[in-house]
C-alpha cells in the first residue's frame, strides 16, 4: 500500500529525530510506558487494531512512543502525513479530471467517426444499387440500339434490292415502248411515203418488209390482225392503218411519260427512305456513343462507390475498435483512481481517528489523578 509506505518513511525520519534529541529522563520513559499500556487497552485502539494499515501505523507508533518520541511529535507527523494525502488526492483529481476529458473526448471522436461512416456506408450502399439499375438499363439500351441498327440495314438491303428490281423493270419496260413508238414510226413513215405520198400500192417486197416491222410489236398485236385482215393495201386501208398506228404511239407514248414519271417519284421517294433511315441510323448512333460514355462512367462510379462502401466498412470498425479500447482504459483508469481514492480515505479516516485517539488519551494522560 503507497500510503502505509509514506507513513513508514515519515514514521523513519521521526525516529532520527527523536534519536537524536534522545530523552534521558527515565521517569519520562516510566510515563510513556504507562500511557501506551492504558492506550492499548482502550476499545478504540482494538477497533484499529483489525485493519492491517491501522495494525501498522499503531504498532510503528508504539516503538516512537517506546522509544523516546512525544505525543506532539507524532501527533505533527501524522497530521503532516494527512496533509500530504489530502494534497496528493487533490493533485490525483485534476490529473483523472485531465486524463479523463481527453479519454471521453476520443471515444466522442471515434463515435462521431464511427457515425459518419455509417452514414457514408450507408449512402455508398444506396449509390451502389442506384448505379446497378442504371448499369443494366444502359446495357439494355445498348442491346435494343444494336437490334434498331440491324433492323435498319434489314430495310435498308430490302430497300436497295426492291429498287435495284425496280430499276431493271423499267429499263426493260421503258426500252420495250421505246422501242415500239420507234417501230410505229418507221411504219407510219413507210406507209406515208410509199402508198399515200406515190398514190400507188405496197409491192409485196415491202409488204414482207411491213410485217418484219409489225413482227417487232408482237405477233399479236392489234397492228398485225389489221393488216392480216387487209389483203391489199390501197391508199384508203393505208390510211386507216396509218390513223390507228399514230393514235396508238401517242397512247404509248402517254404510257411512257406517265411511267418515266411514277419512276422519279419512285426514286425520289427511295431516296428520301433511304435518307431517312441514314438520318434514324446517325440519330441511334450518335445516342450510343453516349450511352457508352454514360455505361463507362457509370460503371467506374460503381467501382468508386463499391471501395467508398468498403473504406467506410473498415473505418467503422476501426473507429468501434478504438473507441472500445478507450473505455476499458476510462473504466480501468476510474477502477484505478476509485481504489487509490477509496485508500487514500480510509488511510485519512485512520490517521485522523489515531489523532483524536492519540489527543484524548494524553489530555486523559495529563488530568491530574483523583484523591
Amino acid at each position: 500500500m503507497r500510503t502505509f509506505g509514506i507513513v513508514l518513511a515519515s514514521i523513519v525520519v521521526l525516529s532520527a529525530t527523536v534519536t537524536a534529541v534522545s530523552v534521558n529522563s527515565g521517569d519520562f520513559q516510566q510515563l510513556q510506558g504507562n500511557f501506551l499500556v492504558q492506550l492499548q487497552a482502550t476499545p478504540a485502539f482494538k477497533a484499529l487494531s483489525s485493519s492491517e494499515f491501522g495494525s501498522h501505523l499503531l504498532e510503528t507508533i508504539t516503538t516512537l512512543l517506546q522509544t523516546g518520541g512525544t505525543f506532539d511529535e507524532v501527533i505533527k507527523l501524522l497530521e503532516e502525513l494527512k496533509n500530504n494525502l489530502e494534497t496528493e488526492q487533490l493533485a490525483d483529481n485534476s490529473d483523472f479530471t485531465t486524463a479523463k476529458a481527453s479519454i471521453e473526448g476520443d471515444i466522442k471522436l471515434n463515435r462521431e467517426k464511427a457515425a459518419k461512416a455509417v452514414q457514408e456506408y450507408g449512402d455508398a450502399t444506396i449509390q451502389v444499387k442506384n448505379l446497378i439499375v442504371a448499369i443494366n438499363d444502359l446495357r439494355g439500351k445498348l442491346r435494343n440500339h444494336k437490334k434498331q441498327l440491324k433492323s435498319i440495314l434489314d430495310q435498308r438491303k430490302s430497300l436497295e434490292a426492291s429498287n435495284a428490281e425496280e430499276q431493271r423493270e423499267f429499263a426493260k419496260r421503258n426500252g420495250e415502248q421505246r422501242q415500239v413508238i420507234e417501230v410505229l414510226g418507221t411504219l407510219i413513215t413507210d406507209l406515208t411515203n410509199k402508198v399515200l405520198n406515190a398514190q400507188g400500192s405496197l409491192s409485196l417486197v415491202e409488204q414482207k418488209q411491213l410485217f418484219d416491222q409489225i413482227d417487232k410489236i408482237g405477233g399479236h398485236s392489234p397492228i398485225s390482225v389489221l393488216v392480216d385482215l387487209t389483203s391489199t393495201f390501197d391508199q384508203n386501208t393505208v390510211r386507216l392503218i396509218i390513223g390507228k398506228l399514230e393514235r396508238l404511239r401517242e397512247a404509248i407514248k402517254a404510257t411512257l411519260a406517265a411511267d418515266e414519271a411514277n419512276h422519279e417519284k419512285s426514286v425520289a421517294t427511295f431516296k428520301a427512305m433511304i435518307e431517312k433511315l441514314q438520318e434514324l441510323e446517325d440519330d441511334i448512333r450518335n445516342d450510343e456513343e453516349k450511352s457508352k460514355v454514360q455505361l463507362k462512367s457509370s460503371e467506374n462510379a460503381k467501382i468508386s462507390e463499391t471501395e467508398r462502401k468498403a473504406t467506410n466498412e473498415l473505418l467503422e470498425k476501426q473507429s468501434n475498435t478504438a473507441r472500445e479500447a478507450s473505455e476499458a482504459q476510462l473504466e480501468v483508469a476510474t477502477d484505478n483512481y476509485e481504489s487509490r481514492t477509496a485508500d487514500r480515505s480510509r488511510s485519512i479516516a485512520i490517521i485522523t481517528q489515531v489523532i483524536q485517539l492519540l489527543k484524548a488519551s494524553e489530555q486523559e494522560q495529563q488530568q491530574p489523578p483523583a484523591i
